[in-house]
């Protein structure tokens, strides 16, 4: 399926500590589907990947990171434009789907404490290519194997 882009202006306001944007009536209308839609684009040529959030009657609302509302200096009260197309790809991290394929890793990992799997997890992704990134998953999913081998021998 190929993606449409929408691109609009929109008024950055606040809600309690986040910054949103609304999207028109007509561009939600045309990403539609379901309360929370997955997408990507820019603000202001800085890139972007989000998700849609309801605000009723149809419409949505985007969140504005942090990091990119810093980048542009920009807050509450500026006027952006946002340039947007559904995001069709698996945002299902790596490591899940890595543990998925493997039983004896994905056990071997939830034995972890959930300080120690945070902090796997921070180091797995904390890539600038997708190809350290399946390499170093690759590389932690086969020692949680060799690990799982090495607990089996002993008993």
């Amino acid at each position: 399926m190929i993606s449409e882009w929408h691109i609009f202006s929109g008024k950055i306001y606040k809600v309690g500590i986040i910054r949103y944007v609304d999207l028109p009536a007509d561009v939600s209308r045309a990403i539609g589907g379901g309360p929370h839609v997955a997408v990507r684009g820019e603000v202001e040529g800085v890139p972007l990947q989000t998700t849609l959030v309801s605000r009723g009657r149809g419409c949505f609302r985007m969140a504005l990171h942090n990091d990119i509302r810093k980048k542009l200096q920009v807050d509450a009260g500026a006027f952006v434009e946002v340039a947007l197309e559904r995001d069709e790809e698996s945002r299902e991290p790596a490591l899940v789907l890595a543990l998925r394929q493997s039983p004896k890793a994905q056990a071997e990992f939830r034995r972890m404490t959930t300080a120690l799997r945070r902090q796997i997890v921070r180091y797995l992704t904390a890539v600038k290519h997708a190809s350290t990134l399946e390499r170093r998953v690759g590389k932690f999913v086969r020692r949680l194997e060799q690990m799982s081998k090495k607990k089996a021998k002993k008993k």
